[in-house]
């Protein structure tokens, strides 16, 4: 499926300042070339008195249980997790990065990761949703994945099989409550909220101040959230949602994707916000049939096989 580089490691102190040289595509693949973490992962305390931190917590608690609940049909195409043991190999991939991303969460607060690419179809919505999925599957483990890719119908939403409505839209308009456009379906612990009804500016309900503090009302209530934003180089919406998250996390197709573009991407974040990329599409000899797969809703990639 893909191959998580050694980009999600715990951050070096006193790094020189500049965004780092990213090499060729095909030099990644062959050496596992890293990118650094964040320099400081960690956020300052939060003012909040103890009764404050309270009344949150309750609020959170009344949210959940109030929130949608809908039917999600298993869909073992899209679900990496819900797919048979053929394709082990990239459920463990997926549990490489779940335990890479609790490291970085020994050295400092993170919860709120956003999901991005350089260009379109590089796998980042597949990512997400597989990601959050992998959370929801520990034991106690609450995840939500936000989808806030606005300028396409229903990215995650199209992977769960979930209805797009309410969603994201509805609530920035001022049309839905939080509890509304939570949506909790057929897969334990694993929530969503969708893209919601099209708008015509999508970019200026990004920007709207009422999307920062929807995820921080959310925070108690969840140990990760997840936000599946839109490519980074065409659209600034995802520069904007990392403004108030703890992390970025980047996808990048092996097979398409030019080098100069993932420099370029990685140049439109924060150095110290960026915690790695996942390279998507790889091809490995030794590994299963699901290494090979890629984005695409579940695509057939065995042609794609070496022989």
């Amino acid at each position: 499926m893909s191959r998580i580089l050694e980009a999600l490691q715990k951050a070096r102190q006193n790094q020189p300042n500049g965004v780092p040289e990213l090499p060729n595509i095909e030099e990644i693949i062959d050496s596992g070339v890293s990118l650094p973490g964040p320099a400081n992962a960690s956020c300052a305390a939060s003012d909040s008195g103890p009764l404050e931190m309270l009344e949150t917590i309750a609020d959170s608690d009344s949210i959940l249980t109030n929130c949608t609940q809908r039917h999600w049909p298993v869909n073992a195409k899209n679900m990496i997790f819900l797919a048979d043991e053929a394709q082990a190999g990239g459920q463990e991939q997926f549990r490489t990065l779940r335990s890479r991303l609790y490291q970085l969460r020994g050295a400092g607060h993170l919860k709120v990761i956003v999901v991005s690419s350089a260009i379109p179809d590089e796998g980042k919505t597949f990512v997400s949703a597989n990601l959050a999925h992998a959370f929801a599957l520990q034991s106690d483990r609450r995840a939500l994945v936000i989808d806030a890719d606005l300028r396409r119908a229903g990215g995650v939403s199209t992977l769960l099989d979930a209805p797009l409505n309410p969603g994201l839209t509805d609530y920035l308009l001022g049309e839905q409550s939080e509890a509304n456009v939570i949506q909790k379906g057929s897969l334990k612990n694993l929530y969503l909220i969708a893209c919601g009804k099209r708008v015509s500016k999508p970019g200026e309900l990004i920007g709207d101040p009422r999307f920062s503090k929807l995820v921080e009302r959310l925070r108690p209530a969840f140990d990760w959230i997840i936000i599946d934003t839109p490519p980074i180089l065409p659209i600034s919406d995802a520069r904007a949602i990392a403004e108030f998250s703890d992390g970025v996390l980047l996808v990048v197709n092996s097979r398409s994707t030019q080098a100069h573009l993932a420099k370029r991407a990685m140049q439109e974040f924060r150095r110290e916000s960026l915690l790695g990329v996942v390279l998507n599409r790889t091809m490995e000899p030794s590994a299963t049939y699901y290494s090979a797969y890629g984005y695409g809703y579940g695509e057939d990639t065995r042609a794609a096989r070496p022989k």
